[in-house]
């Protein structure tokens, strides 16, 4: 049995998807009048392996599969008054097969956009990882460990 004084981690697994001009993928959000953007991806089931979790938010977000996954890093954000604390393991996907490609069923999501790193500039991303993902549509690469700063 859990101690509800014990805050939990969740696990926010997040998938750079390449399209092939090689802008990434990114899900739209309207959630309370906000609009914001998220690489896709989604929260880790109880006993689910990371890979299986990251094609199953694709399945589910995208309508989408790939041929494989590539582990880039792990960020995490924390916020100790709320009792928040998220990890977010990021995979790029490899041969994302994009002729499926559209919105699944969850009502906060709008619509799929791809950005160039010039094009992320100023729009609200969340997690709070852009400098990450500018580095990932660039092609380079990110360090494998890093805290972020929180931002609600």
């Amino acid at each position: 049995m859990l101690d509800s004084s014990v805050p939990v981690v969740r696990v926010r697994v997040t998938v750079a998807l390449r399209h092939p001009d090689g802008r990434l993928c990114f899900v739209r959000h309207l959630k309370d009048g906000r609009r914001y953007w998220l690489l896709p991806g989604g929260g880790q089931d109880a006993f689910e392996p990371l890979e299986e979790t990251a094609r199953r938010e694709l399945r589910e977000e995208l309508r989408i599969t790939v041929s494989g996954l590539k582990f880039l890093g792990l960020r995490e954000t924390m916020n100790r008054a709320a009792g928040r604390h998220i990890q977010f393991p990021i995979f790029e996907a490899l041969n994302p097969d994009l002729s499926t490609l559209g919105t699944g069923e969850d009502p906060r999501v709008e619509g799929v956009d791809f950005f160039t790193a010039d094009e992320l500039t100023g729009r609200p991303i969340f997690p709070n990882m852009g400098e990450d993902i500018r580095k990932i549509a660039r092609g380079e690469r990110i360090e494998p460990f890093r805290t972020l700063e929180w931002v609600p």
